[in-house]
């Protein structure tokens, strides 16, 4: 009976991860930052889609009945910077982003992880600029209760917070590439754009 407790104890436990020489602090931090930019890539497909069938209503609402839908072109601006932003961190996890590879395809192994590092940390300061800024943009519209101005006037706050938070998303999943390229832990598929 406790032999058939043990190996049912064993068979549960979780196995160590390659991550950081079995820390499973960071394999559940790659793991939630993986989770987190899915999310918000199903977040930005929905909202395109919203975008776009909104922006197909208010054409033909607006030619046939000569009737638009009032703020249209306001909302899908600020709707676009957040699918835009939202979008960031998946991209750059699946290396769906354009990659000139010219000068790497015939590099070394060691000199296209150096490559590789040296990218992902321009990228990681850069995208970490453009939080930093998105946030200030973000406290600011909270702080004046900025509002569209047009047609239909809606709080700007609540789309710059998001926007701000997809920069966020993006600024990690940056860091949290570079982190496994300097750990030299494989990427299993990520960071190579799929066909």
């Amino acid at each position: 009976m406790e032999r058939a407790a043990e190996g049912a104890a064993r068979s549960h436990r979780v196995p160590k991860s390659k991550f950081c020489g079995g820390n499973m602090i960071f394999s559940r931090m790659d793991a939630l930052l993986r989770t987190l930019s899915h999310v918000g890539f199903v977040a930005a497909s929905a909202l395109l889609l919203i975008v776009g069938l909104l922006g197909a209503i208010d054409v033909v609402t607006t030619n046939l009945f000569f009737y638009p839908i009032r703020g249209m072109l306001e909302l899908s601006g600020a709707l676009l910077a957040v699918i835009v932003f939202l979008g960031l961190a998946e991209a750059q996890a699946r290396g769906a982003n354009i990659i000139i590879d010219i000068a790497t395809q015939s590099m070394r192994p060691g000199l296209k992880r150096l490559s590789a590092v040296i990218s992902l940390t321009i990228g990681f300061a850069f995208m970490a600029l453009v939080a930093l800024h998105t946030t200030k943009l973000a406290l600011n519209a909270w702080a004046i209760r900025e509002t569209a101005l047009g047609a239909f006037s809606f709080p700007l706050a609540p789309f710059k917070a998001v926007a701000s938070f997809g920069a966020w998303l993006a600024t990690a999943e940056f860091g949290r590439q570079l982190v496994r390229q300097l750990m030299g832990i494989e990427s299993n598929g990520e960071g190579k754009a799929r066909d």
